[in-house]
């Protein structure tokens, strides 16, 4: 604490150093006594006017500037400066006192002390603009601190929020399609059992994190299409074309898996004919660019809305983990719905 105050007293006085320079200049333009006669009356007069300075940055920490026009705080402000005005030139004229004796008589007069009240007033009315200076922008720098830690724990309650509806629907689908398997294909149940425990291994394991490698979100995306690909059989075709530079990246958990699950919900799940899916993860320009694209049918009555959640959870993801650097974008017509995001090689810095 000592310490502390030390420091912050160092500094005040380090910031009245330019002010003292000046009056020691201003000082010696009009003395006709020697230097060390001014240089010791401007430390008097200065040194004074510096320490009592301490007192009204903490007047000002306690009496902050308010929002508004309030009446009190000036004439508060001008008690305060009164004051200050009083009080350095007792001081002032004390210390002269102790240092010239009956010698510095002379300069007591009624237009010197009011000369004197006037300089002390100003010199609170410097000391009070600069702490109230730093001291708002002290202050906005903390209400910024908290409204990026504030902005944080939003962004990580929305992943959480995010993650609570996803995993149960993701398992939803995932074990209407293994009691499908159950019930007409008993001899692939167990694969896809070892499938499913796979997938879960990696829900579990994503638990609290924004970021996944690709290689794992790869994985639970592929293994996501086999295990469709054991109950729709030929109905589900599926091309993957991924680029060796796509595992150099970390995306968002479930972000290929979400369009690889819109695109076989609304474009196989829903045509007795089924048809095909096409997964393409490319690089360039230090970008990742994922593309799911589907021969369904595209923004047809059903599909427009169908797709919403997903691509608005991803969308909420993909802010959260890059910023405005993350880019999502789909596409839709007769021939099939395509969805496709592209991310930075980094996360957005915290």
């Amino acid at each position: 604490m000592v310490h502390k105050l030390i420091k912050r007293c160092a500094i005040a006085l380090a910031a009245w150093l330019p002010f003292f320079t000046i009056w020691l200049l201003v000082a010696m333009s009009f003395a006709r006594d020697r230097f060390s006669a001014v240089l010791i009356g401007s430390l008097v007069s200065m040194g004074s006017a510096g320490l009592l300075g301490i007192a009204v940055w903490y007047v000002c920490q306690h009496w902050p500037w308010p929002l508004g026009f309030r009446l009190n705080f000036y004439l508060l402000q001008i008690s305060f400066a009164v004051a200050y005005g009083v009080a350095w030139t007792a001081v002032v004229y004390g210390l002269e006192f102790l240092r010239r004796g009956s010698a510095a008589e002379a300069f007591w007069s009624w237009s010197a002390l009011g000369r004197q009240m006037l300089m002390g007033i100003w010199f609170y009315a410097v000391f009070a603009g600069i702490s109230h200076a730093v001291q708002t922008r002290n202050r906005l720098h903390e209400k910024e601190t908290l409204a990026a830690r504030a902005e944080a724990l939003a962004a990580s309650a929305r992943l959480d929020a995010i993650r609570v509806r996803l995993n149960p629907h993701f398992l939803f689908n995932a074990l209407h399609t293994l009691a499908a398997l159950v019930k007409f294909r008993p001899a692939m149940a167990e694969g896809a059992i070892e499938r499913l425990g796979d997938m879960l291994r990696y829900t579990l394991k994503e638990d609290g994190r924004e970021l996944v490698e690709f290689s794992e979100e790869y994985d639970f995306t592929r293994q996501y299409l086999a295990l469709e690909q054991l109950r729709y059989e030929d109905r589900l075709k599926v091309d993957l074309q991924i680029d060796p530079e796509a595992f150099n990246f970390n995306l968002p958990p479930f972000s290929m898996q979400t369009l690889a699950e819109n695109a076989v919900q609304h474009a196989i799940a829903i045509r007795p004919e089924g048809g095909s899916i096409w997964i393409k993860c490319s690089c360039g320009d230090g970008r990742l660019q994922v593309t799911v694209r589907d021969d369904g049918p595209g923004h047809g009555s059903d599909a427009g809305t169908s797709h919403q959640f997903g691509l608005r959870s991803l969308r909420e993801r993909l802010q959260a983990a890059y910023g405005s650097s993350a880019e999502l974008s789909v596409h839709g017509g007769v021939g099939g719905f395509e969805a496709s995001f592209s991310i930075p090689a980094c996360g957005k810095s915290s």
